[in-house]
């Protein structure tokens, strides 16, 4: 087997993958290909089967920016051929990139793979003050982004839209939902190979994009075992007699409209074979803190109050069972899909009234209650693990809500006894004593992976405490969660940074990985929406090995 056309590297044509290149060649028969790919401090290799043609070009993925690498091409028996290509380097403008700065590596305690990040910017300010402008520097902008094991960024994808949750399927390619309720799958070339929407979205339609009888697409995507994806789909009603205060259960009521969720599971040709409302097995009645934000005010829903929140849904193969996460009802719900019935509900006790009230579950020791929870995932049968933001950490109408300074976030592991409709907290990131304990106002993620090790995202945290003290005039104590109130600071007029962590989940929680996102002038706010360690970065049925 000999080249016809002798082997070469150019970057990839799409711009929107920067760092990612195409092998070309032609030879004068079909054989596998194998890419091994040496950046001077690590090698690994990429082998294409003969289906893959060389003409149309072959992906080298991963490769660090603004760094020379070494291609060797070997295909048949035909001499190998080492090319060397040099990736461009990473935006210089920060509004383009934030700040990765790596603070722990210890690769061989690391489960291995790739970290996968969804990245989003914000200006420094509340959503109620924005301008046109504002918003759309915010929402019309996004960042799909890969980090190898010493926090280098190997790929990104630059998205025209404001991206929420990202899932790698079955397959490979990755799924993920734009805030105007579009969901994309797209293979790390950027390549679209299927697009959903919500067809009742305020946006309008889309082309060349399969539509979803819903009013929207949000938050976290999952696909399930049978290839169907679960999402979350928000649909509004008008309540009669309904809340006009969270804190006055005295005050006069009024008709509003109201956005609950929909769970719904839709196969790949965008049919709907599955749904559960939560207006039809919850009570609309009761709410917890921060049902009047502006969070569907900004997404094509003026004037709607924010009753469940649903952030994260996700199938368990256990039992054939679904769980998902309500922030605004401070709940992890789980329902027996067969039956759509509520298994169990894990929350504060306070408010539910039956029949949800006898599917609570009751704790076998002190632990301490999530609150505006995020995106359980199943770590085994009885067990999931989630983010806790802990926020308000108190019930409308019982309590006040707690301050920011009160309010500690973490990621935290539950088992479920569903005979006894007990809960026990098995693993928690941090508590509310630990020194790197954080303020996280929303989103956040963890996972458990392979080596037992967990897998946790701090989204949005608040500038450090002692940066506010330093500033004199402004102290952590000073602050309120009520965007509404214009008198007093909100964790929105100030930077936010991520932190992502790979963490031991025996002794002391030793991080073996840690790096954050942020901003080194202050001047944006940077969010980390979510993410997961990926085995690897092509199509399932290309051999990646290192």
């Amino acid at each position: 087997m000999k080249f016809t056309t002798e082997p070469h590297i150019e970057k990839h044509p799409n711009d929107a993958v920067p760092l990612v290149a195409m092998v070309y060649f032609k030879a004068d028969g079909k054989a596998a290909t194998t890419l091994e790919i040496d950046n001077g401090k690590k090698k690994r290799s990429v082998t294409f089967d003969e289906t893959h043609d060389p003409e149309q070009g072959l992906p080298v993925i991963g490769m660090r920016a603004n760094s020379e690498h070494w291609v060797t091409v070997k295909t048949g028996d035909a001499d190998a051929v080492k090319l060397t290509y040099c990736t461009p380097p990473l935006p210089e403008n920060p509004r383009e990139m934030p700040n990765i700065e790596l603070v722990t590596s210890k690769a061989d305690e690391m489960a291995p793979g790739w970290t996968i990040l969804s990245i989003r910017r914000r200006p420094i300010t509340r959503a109620i003050w924005m301008t046109q402008k504002q918003f759309e520097f915010q929402n019309r902008w996004s960042l799909l982004v890969i980090l190898d094991e010493e926090g280098e960024v190997v790929w990104y994808y630059r998205a025209d839209s404001r991206i929420a949750g990202v899932h790698r399927l079955q397959n490979g390619n990755l799924f993920y939902h734009h805030v105007n309720f579009r969901s994309i799958e797209m293979d790390l070339c950027g390549n679209v190979v299927k697009r959903f929407h919500a067809t009742n979205r305020p946006f309008g339609p889309v082309e060349n994009s399969i539509g979803i009888e819903a009013q929207s697409l949000h938050h976290q995507p999952h696909e399930m075992p049978n290839g169907n994806y679960l999402a979350l789909t928000a649909n509004a009603r008008e309540i009669e007699n309904y809340y006009t205060s969270e804190t006055d259960p005295d005050a006069p009521r009024a008709t509003q409209k109201v956005v609950g969720d929909n769970i719904v599971e839709f196969t790949p040709d965008g049919e709907i074979i599955w749904s559960w409302n939560t207006f039809d097995h919850l009570d609309v009645m009761r709410i917890c803190y921060h049902l009047f934000v502006a969070y569907w005010h900004t997404r094509g829903f003026p004037k709607h109050l924010d009753w469940s929140h649903g952030n994260g849904v996700t199938y368990d193969e256990h039992d054939d069972s679904i769980m998902v996460s309500l922030r605004h009802q401070d709940a992890i719900i789980k329902i027996d899909k067969k039956t759509k019935e509520i298994v169990w509900i894990l929350g504060d006790h306070t408010g539910w009234k039956s029949p949800q009230k006898e599917k609570l579950l009751t704790p076998t020791h002190d632990l301490r209650w999530h609150y505006h929870g995020h995106n359980p995932r199943v770590t085994g049968p009885n067990r999931f693990v989630m983010y806790d933001n802990g926020i308000c950490r108190a019930m409308p109408f019982h309590d006040p809500e707690k301050e920011p300074a009160e309010c500690f976030a973490r990621a935290v592991e539950y088992e479920v006894d569903p005979e006894n409709m007990t809960v026990t907290e098995v693993w928690v990131s941090s508590t509310d004593e630990s020194d790197d304990r954080v303020i996280s106002m929303a989103m956040g993620d963890a996972h458990q992976l392979p080596n037992d090790n967990m897998f946790v995202i701090d989204s949005l945290c608040l500038t450090q405490e002692e940066e506010l003290n330093r500033l004199g005039t402004v102290k952590v104590t000073d602050l309120t969660w009520n965007e509404w109130n214009r008198s007093e600071w909100h964790i929105a007029d100030f930077p936010s940074w991520g932190r992502i962590r790979e963490m031991k989940r025996t002794g002391d929680r030793d991080v073996v990985f840690e790096a954050h996102v942020s901003d080194t002038n202050d001047m944006l706010g940077w969010e980390v929406f979510g993410g997961a360690r990926i085995s690897g970065l092509y199509p399932a049925g290309i051999e990646e090995a290192t």
